[in-house]
């Protein structure tokens, strides 16, 4: 397991993904984060997932988290955010600074 955090959580994101861990409510013990499909065309996945052979295992903030070593480029830097509406956590990238 790696202490080096390729992602973040928006203290909002904490907060919930917390709160499901205390309340037994996290389906599969890992948090996955990662990319489906291509480089250009793909998207972020973010779900709760059993580890594999494939994957980096982080303890980012107490939240066990797995990411697929072949995906971990496309995810560094990624902050984990929550609305609290339907669309509830989602990945955003910062934009680099100039």
């Amino acid at each position: 397991m790696s202490n080096n955090s390729p992602i973040s959580f928006s203290q909002t994101a904490y907060e919930n993904l917390v709160a499901l861990v205390q309340q037994g409510k996290m389906p599969e013990p890992f948090l996955r984060v990662g990319m489906r499909g291509g480089t250009c065309g793909g998207t972020y996945v973010l779900g709760f997932d059993q580890k594999t052979e494939f994957d980096e295992e982080y303890l980012i903030q107490d939240i066990p988290v797995v990411i697929d070593k072949r995906q971990l480029l496309f995810v560094l830097g990624t902050e984990i955010s929550f609305e609290p509406s339907a669309n509830g956590f989602y990945l955003h990238k910062p934009s680099p600074v100039i």
